[in-house]
């Protein structure tokens, strides 16, 4: 049996190491986001199955290794928001506080994590951001520019707390169990800023993950800011991939973020979330859909 029969063929030259399409108009929620991802594997276990078979041909374990990282055959956990309305966002209607004119809802959740066996190991491999979104469509010093955009998206990383006597990690299998309070309770709901939100994930069992080295500590990573003043919806997508590099001048210019140490910072039981964001009088984010997709490897 043919190697090709087994796994789809890719080239290097397809697989940058940090990317960002330029923003198009289109819907992110169908089409080419279900067709790339029609062949990964449905679990673990699938993964598990077709390294095996590989073996099973008789290849050795530096061939199958690497035959599986080429054609990227590697499970997904994804999280989305497609509803039949846009997200809208007001930067003075979505703060809480008496004058506030700063706003953060949190629109996408992905589900925990799954993790590994004991005799395991796991890693991230990619974290993709697909996100259709425009500001209010007027005002801004730098109209069709990302520069002085106040409408834009951070990232954050939400994890179970450990429970008393319990080891520091908590397992896949109870976070999944949470899920659907989480959802229900904090998806969507408005605060003025992604920290404010910590008090009630303390309540329910789960904290934010601090982005590494930052001081004072930050718990959210910027993603993608919308174009000023455009009135019409554009798509972005952004790549963080475990191992690479984003130079921060170009990352500026286009107006998202680098992702550095948010990879690294992930773990099994991990959950992703998406913001939106708002600040200063005037300004909005209106969301028609998103999604994340997370790559990773059990190996």
């Amino acid at each position: 049996m043919a190697i090709g029969s087994l796994l789809p063929r890719r080239t290097r030259r397809s697989r940058p190491l940090q990317r960002v399409e330029q923003p198009t108009t289109g819907d992110p929620s169908t089409g080419a986001d279900e067709e790339r991802a029609n062949h990964r594997p449905a679990s673990v276990a699938e993964l598990r199955a077709v390294r095996l078979l590989l073996t099973q041909l008789g290849l050795p374990a530096e061939l199958v290794l690497p035959i599986i990282d080429e054609a990227e055959y590697y499970p997904v956990v994804r999280g989305r928001y497609a509803g039949p309305q846009p997200v809208t966002l007001s930067a003075m209607g979505g703060c809480k506080k008496r004058g506030g004119s700063c706003a953060a809802q949190l629109c996408v959740l992905t589900p925990s994590i799954p993790g590994d066996a004991p005799s395991e190991s796991w890693k991230a491999k990619r974290v993709t951001w697909t996100i259709l979104g425009h500001d209010q469509g007027w005002g801004g010093e730098f109209p069709g520019t990302f520069r002085g955009a106040y409408s834009w998206y951070e990232a954050c990383i939400i994890r179970p707390a450990p429970s008393e006597g319990s080891s520091t990690d908590s397992s896949p299998s109870d976070a999944q169990d949470r899920d659907r309070d989480v959802l229900r309770t904090f998806l969507r709901r408005k605060y003025c800023a992604p920290p404010d939100i910590q008090s009630d994930l303390q309540e329910a069992g789960y904290a934010l993950v601090p982005v590494p080295g930052t001081h004072p500590v930050s718990y959210t990573w910027f993603v993608q800011r919308n174009r000023a003043a455009q009135g019409d919806f554009a798509q972005y997508c952004i790549q963080w991939t475990a191992g690479g590099h984003m130079d921060p001048t170009d990352a500026e210019d286009a107006g998202h973020g680098t992702g550095v140490g948010f990879i690294e910072s992930l773990r099994p039981g991990d959950r992703i979330g998406l913001w939106i964001r708002a600040q200063y009088p005037g300004w909005a984010n209106l969301m028609r859909s998103a999604s994340v997709d997370v790559l990773y490897d059990v190996y």
